[in-house]
């Protein structure tokens, strides 16, 4: 559920996406999210090859609550810094 400021993350990439960062002890952290997984589905839409900025445009058109599906990255070396 996002907060008034937003859902406390930041997602980067061309796809896949990935979590640049988290706002600690904002809506994304006590969800579990965490710097470098990769953004599979937002709210069931598939966004593992979706720009950074198509997966924004969807999270803020919809609603305040988001369900997010995250995949951890097998090898850290995989996933920008």
């Amino acid at each position: 559920m996002g907060d008034d400021v937003g859902w406390g993350f930041v997602v980067r990439g061309k796809g896949p996406c990935y979590v640049q960062a988290v706002d600690p002890g904002g809506p994304a952290s006590i969800a579990g999210v965490k710097i470098r997984q990769f953004v599979k589905s937002i709210n069931g839409l598939d966004c593992l090859y979706l720009h950074y900025r198509s997966i924004y445009k969807h999270i803020v058109a919809g609603p305040r609550a988001l369900i997010v599906e995250v995949l951890e990255p097998l090898d850290d070396s995989l996933v920008p810094t």
